[in-house]
C-alpha cells in the first residue's frame, strides 16, 4: 500500500537522522575526560534536538512552518553536533547575514545528513567545510569534504540523500551533489531569500 510504504520510509528517515545525536550523547556521557558542566550542556543541546526531530515527525512537520531562518546559525549548530562524534576538522564560513525563507527543522535535518556524509567520507583525519553564501535571490549552503570522491566510498546512503532532497523540497529549495574540483565531493543547497517563494500550506 502506498500509504504504508510512505510511513515506513518516514520512520527509516527519522532513525537515520537520530543516529548522530544519539552517538554524541553516548560519547559525551561515557568519556571521563573534559569539563562536566560543558558535557552536560552539550548533552542537553543534543537531547533538545532529538526532541525537535521526534516532535516534527509525530506532528507530520505541522509545526515546522516556513519562516525567516538564520542559515548561519543552523550551520554552526549542525557543525557543533557533528564535532561531538568525530576527530575530523569541521569549519563553517559565512558570507552575508544568512537569512533564508525555510523550515528550520527540515533545513537542519538536510544539512545534518550532508555533514554526516561528508564526515564519513573525509575520515577521522579529514576536513569538512560548511559555507553559507548570499547570492542575491538565493542563499547557497555548501558542504565540501576532502575524501576520495564520488563513487569511491559507500557512505552516501540513498536514504540519507532521499531525506535531504525531501527536506530541501519542503523549503522550496534545490539540491545538487557534485565532484569537487580538487577531489572529494560538494553538496549544495540553494534556498530562497524572499518570502514570495513561500509554498501554500
Amino acid at each position: 500500500m502506498p500509504g504504508g510504504n510512505r510511513e515506513i520510509d518516514t520512520i527509516r528517515a527519522l532513525f537515520h537522522d537520530l543516529r548522530e545525536p544519539l552517538a554524541a550523547i553516548m560519547l559525551l556521557s561515557a568519556s571521563p575526560k573534559g569539563d562536566v558542566d560543558g558535557k552536560l550542556h552539550a548533552i542537553s543541546e543534543q537531547a533538545q534536538w532529538l526532541a525537535q526531530l521526534v516532535d516534527s515527525s509525530l506532528d507530520d512537520a505541522a509545526n515546522d512552518w516556513l519562516q525567516w531562518v538564520g542559515a548561519n546559525d543552523i550551520a554552526e549548530c549542525v557543525a557543533a553536533r557533528a564535532r561531538s562524534t568525530t576527530t575530523a576538522s569541521i569549519t563553517v564560513s559565512a558570507q552575508g547575514e544568512g537569512w533564508v525563507w525555510a523550515r528550520p527543522v527540515a533545513l537542519s535535518r538536510a544539512l545534518g545528513c550532508l555533514v554526516d556524509n561528508a564526515v564519513r567520507a573525509a575520515g577521522p583525519d579529514g576536513h569538512v567545510v560548511v559555507a553559507v553564501a548570499d547570492r542575491g535571490t538565493t542563499m547557497h549552503v555548501t558542504v565540501q569534504d576532502d575524501g576520495p570522491g564520488l563513487g569511491r566510498i559507500g557512505h552516501r546512503t540513498s536514504l540519507g540523500l532521499t531525506t535531504v532532497r525531501a527536506m530541501v523540497a519542503a523549503c522550496n529549495g534545490a539540491f545538487r551533489l557534485a565532484a569537487g574540483e580538487g577531489g572529494g565531493a560538494v553538496a549544495e543547497i540553494a534556498l530562497p531569500t524572499s518570502s514570495t517563494h513561500r509554498a501554500v500550506s
